[in-house]
């Protein structure tokens, strides 16, 4: 990873879904707090986004307010984890994506995107299908109380903060 590249744990597979592109299944058994994604890239500001193409920005992770990470490396099996309103995977800091719970094999890797992303130019339809799912990212449903509550440890660090600030 010294070189600036994206760390995908072993036994991650991309796999096609259809009409909807590309997404990951666990190809073996990940325990809890296992690692599952490191991304690595440089830093541009939402000024920078707004620039790249849709297909671009759909590669981009959030890490501050104001800050996104983004590559110029070859996508990785990471670079394929979707959202999922019903997640298995959360952020330990702001570019580290960790097993939430035990993930069997065969299931899909998944975090919801509320986790990072703060900004409505993320806003896209939902297809995850869970019971849970709210049909629409927004880029303000890290605001919802329930999920402030589900994911509450599991928020990359600058979503905690700006909950944090938002109680006071």
């Amino acid at each position: 990873m010294s070189d600036g590249t994206t760390y995908s744990a072993p036994g991650l597979k991309v796999v096609s879904l259809g009409s909807r592109g590309r997404g990951v299944v666990a190809e073996r058994n990940f325990k809890q707090g296992e690692v599952i994604a490191i991304w690595r890239g440089s830093i541009i500001t939402e000024s920078e986004v707004l620039q790249l193409s849709e297909s671009e920005r759909s590669q981009l992770l959030q890490v501050d307010e104001n800050a996104f990470l983004v590559t110029s490396k070859a996508l990785v099996n990471a670079d394929f984890i979707n959202h999922s309103c019903e997640p298995n995977c959360g952020f330990t800091d702001s570019t580290t994506l960790v097993a939430m719970r035990d993930i069997k094999a065969g299931q899909t890797i998944t975090f919801d995107y509320a986790m990072s992303d703060t900004k409505t130019i993320f806003a896209f339809d939902c297809w995850c299908g869970t019971s849970k799912c709210r049909k629409k990212m927004s880029g303000n449903d890290w605001q919802l109380a329930d999920l402030q509550e589900r994911y509450a440890g599991w928020f990359a660090p600058h979503v905690a903060r700006l909950i944090k600030q938002s109680r006071h």
